[in-house]
């Protein structure tokens, strides 16, 4: 189904002001919504990795609009993207959500994306990770292959490599299970379901929501023999936010057993962690590939006009920075997504810096296809900063904040960031502070610093507020932290000291 860039924004326009959910008109843009599974921020070349190669993804952001602040608000345990997941798909902010996951009849009746989908008269498909407690199979019009959380493993994928031993593992190994198990790796199939989908789209005239999610690049991280020469361990530098080990890992629930953590061998070496980024490297390249496999298909069969396409993660991962492995900690690299739109109406080569969540992507694209949220959504559209007249530094949100489990809150306003991890039970939490624009790696905590007490105490009360708004159950009156508190060994010194 095709329109004209004046037809698709007269109908966009026109769904602004349509009082309640219509029916889909000729000309409402398809959709399409690539969803990767935890992929960091930082992972894209066009964005500001030299060291890895995202072509496709490159050029998606050439053609459209990328959010350098996108957020996952948290998780409630070590599956983020469970959490994640069911927020985007019920549209609950964290703690309304975390019920959801064990009761079946609740999250049915709650207002599921797909659905919203199919009753504004879109044909709706899945295929790839689902996670989220609902029958994918009943919520979709089409579900093909739906995987599961992550992909089969073995102990052979953990604890490696040592030092002095040589590495059980190799990620090209097609027998391993992973992302091979079935013959074929699962994003070149889940690539070949969206690219089959989209052909058959191209002959009717319905406009289409496509759900296409990945397991790719979680672990384990395996891709094709050609894709790891691209990436030799020794010429990966480390991230300057390398640590051997995070003091107070298990007070952020990140403990060296938790199965993320369990990765790499703790302390963490410069031979793990380059190997481990490696293979990050080698199979975000080889996701990139596929998912230029399907973009061009939109351009083969002319859907590319008519295609909204967003591209976002669920949540981010560390990899060795701060001495961590996975996404349960409350750092940039893990708390942070990718996040383009691309297609008609989209400013091409634009970058926003606007605190966004994730989960704001689902009323903003319905609001692009001239549809309508449930009432009561925790999220807000961001469709008005797509207006490339809209000032560039015209916020979405000026407060914006995260959590895990018990462990640890963050609040992100302006530059500024605090992150608060619990010491036990009714004990004040522990702050940190940070300023992004000049310590994007998050090295050096000013929470200590006198001359940034006033701050300290207003963010620390603007996150007791926030907390209280979202249903937090920590929004409970506690102690104040004291400005002054106990010494604690900066990261830099300690990692001087494990080295």
């Amino acid at each position: 189904m095709h329109c004209t860039r004046r037809d698709f924004l007269a109908t966009f326009a026109a769904g602004l002001a349509a009082p309640a959910l219509p029916a889909a008109p000729a000309g409402r843009p398809n959709i399409l919504f690539l969803l990767t599974d935890d992929q960091t921020f930082d992972s894209i070349h066009a964005l500001g990795n030299a060291h890895i190669r995202t072509p496709n993804i490159d050029r998606l952001v050439a053609r459209g609009t990328a959010f350098t602040n996108c957020y996952n608000p948290g998780g409630w345990h070590g599956a983020i993207c469970v959490a994640s997941r069911t927020m985007l798909n019920t549209g609950r902010f964290l703690w309304q959500a975390r019920p959801l996951e064990k009761d079946r009849a609740a999250i049915e009746a709650a207002p599921l994306w797909p659905r919203i989908w199919r009753q504004g008269g879109y044909a709706t498909y899945l295929t790839g990770k689902w996670h989220v407690n609902a029958d994918p199979k009943t919520l979709f019009d089409r579900a093909d292959h739906v995987r599961p959380g992550m992909p089969p493993t073995c102990e052979a994928a953990y604890l490696r490599p040592k030092d002095g031993q040589p590495d059980p593992w190799d990620p090209a190994d097609t027998t391993r299970p992973g992302h091979w198990t079935g013959g074929k790796h699962w994003a070149a199939v889940t690539a070949d379901d969206a690219i089959a989908y989209l052909r058959a789209s191209a002959k009717t005239d319905k406009p289409f929501f496509a759900y296409v999610a990945f397991n790719a690049p979680h672990d384990p991280r395996q891709a094709p023999a050609e894709y790891q020469a691209l990436y030799p361990p020794d010429k990966i530098p480390l991230p300057d936010n390398f640590l051997p080990a995070y003091p107070g890992a298990a007070a952020l629930g990140s403990p060296a057993t938790l199965r993320d953590e369990r990765l790499a061998p703790t302390p963490r070496t410069p031979r793990a962690i380059q190997t481990h980024r490696s293979e990050y490297y080698a199979i975000i390249t080889y996701l990139d590939d596929q998912i230029g496999r399907i973009l061009a298909t939109l351009d083969q069969t002319g859907l590319a006009e008519n295609t909204l396409v967003a591209l976002a993660s669920d949540n981010g991962l560390a990899v060795g920075q701060h001495g961590f492995m996975g996404k349960q900690n409350p750092f940039e690299h893990s708390i942070k997504v990718p996040l383009v739109l691309a297609g008609p109406g989209i400013p091409r080569g634009h970058t926003r810096h606007a605190l966004v969540y994730l989960q704001d992507l689902r009323p903003t694209l319905l609001e692009l296809a001239g549809l309508h949220d449930a009432p009561g959504t925790a999220f807000r559209s961001f469709a008005p900063l797509l207006d490339p007249t809209v000032p560039p530094d015209t916020p979405h949100r000026t407060i914006l904040h995260t959590a895990y489990r018990t462990h640890w809150r963050t609040l992100r306003q302006g530059d500024w960031k605090l992150i608060l991890t619990a010491q036990g039970k009714n004990k004040p939490m522990l702050p940190r502070l940070h300023n992004l624009r000049d310590d994007p790696n998050e090295r050096h905590d000013l929470a200590q610093d006198p001359a940034h007490a006033q701050r300290l105490a207003s963010l620390q009360a603007a996150l007791q507020t926030e907390m209280q708004r979202a249903g937090d159950p920590l929004a409970r009156p506690r102690p104040h932290v004291r400005h002054t508190q106990p010494t604690r060994p900066a990261e830099d010194s300690a990692a001087r000291r494990m080295a």
